[in-house]
């Protein structure tokens, strides 16, 4: 450095609306916990280092050199803008959140960057993926219940997004609820004689044990798996569960009667009922298999490809053919 030189940095806001802040004397910082002033590479150079970079750092830093003599200081300016990608603020975002059916729910996801981040919600498990009222896509940090309904359980995804890059967070939300059951086929038709399959479709949180769901007919009663005639199976999907019954095969006293699926658990007791209508044509089963039985006799046609044989011998020897 030039004997006699005096190097300063100065600091200025880009809005103007700060003093000018002087920032070392020679190579003696005036704040270390902010600058840190040292030998640049070259000899006359002074080195200048932010301790810890944020927004608040932002502005046109001045080095001035004056020389011992000189009228007029030697400038060189240089702007500084601060930029950082988006970074999701934990403590001020919801986790994991479980609620009753009924209850108010508020889902917050906070995030931080320069520029501010755009903030958004998706929904990623669910109902059709739509969060309510809302359609796919809530804009804001917060999405608000005031009465939290079964349908609104699943997760959602919280995207903060900014010129610099995407962060993501994760929310579960589960509703305690009573159960929600559903019979398919909705309208069950099927012809006498072949076999229908009802399944009871049960959604509840805590979910419905296998004990504590039942089909019950109005004509005989609770049915069971030693009921003639029926198959009970109960399917195990989280909380979903499915009891399926299959009636093997289909009598002309079922049709008209009233089929009630029942399932309970620790916020209630809800059933659903359905009425079997006579089809005078097969109905397929609901995956799709036949119903009525198409297996092959054999016996019948080997017998008949047997007649058939015999008669045409018959007719070959007295020279018919």
């Amino acid at each position: 450095m030039p004997r006699g030189a005096r190097i300063f940095w100065r600091r200025d806001s880009l809005s103007g609306d700060e003093v000018s802040e002087v920032i070392n004397d020679g190579l003696m910082s005036r704040d270390m916990s902010r600058w840190e002033i040292g030998q640049g590479k070259q000899q006359d150079s002074v080195r200048l280092e932010i301790m810890s970079l944020d927004k608040s750092y932002e502005g046109k830093y001045t080095c001035e050199c004056q020389y011992t003599g000189s009228v007029e200081p030697a400038r060189v300016h240089r702007i500084l803008r601060v930029f950082a990608k988006p970074n999701i603020v934990r403590h001020m975002s919801s986790y994991d959140t479980d609620a009753d059916s009924g209850d108010p729910v508020s889902l917050h996801c906070n995030a931080d960057g320069i520029p501010p981040p755009f903030i958004y919600w998706r929904r990623t498990a669910g109902a059709s993926s739509i969060i309510r009222n809302f359609g796919t896509v809530k804009s804001g940090n917060v999405i608000k219940f005031d009465q939290v309904e079964a349908d609104d359980a699943g997760e959602y995804m919280c995207y903060a997004e900014n010129s610099m890059g995407r962060a993501l967070w994760r929310v579960r939300l589960q509703v305690r609820h009573a159960p929600i059951v559903r019979i398919f086929p909705v309208e069950p038709f099927q012809k006498s004689g072949c076999n229908l399959r009802l399944i009871c479709l049960i959604d509840a949180n805590p979910p419905v044990e296998q004990h504590a769901c039942q089909w019950i007919s109005n004509r005989t009663g609770t049915i069971t798996s030693g009921s003639v005639g029926t198959r009970l199976t109960y399917l195990n999907g989280g909380l979903i569960r499915d009891l399926v019954l299959d009636l093997t095969p289909i009598k002309t006293l079922d049709f008209g009667d009233l089929y009630t699926c029942t399932a309970s658990n620790s916020l209630g007791t809800v059933s659903a009922t359905t009425m079997i209508t006579e089809s005078f044509t097969e109905v397929p089963l609901i995956n799709g298999r036949y119903a009525c039985n198409h297996a092959v006799n054999w016996i019948h046609i080997n017998a008949y490809l047997f007649i058939s044989i015999q008669c045409f011998n018959l007719l070959f020897i007295n020279g018919l053919f």
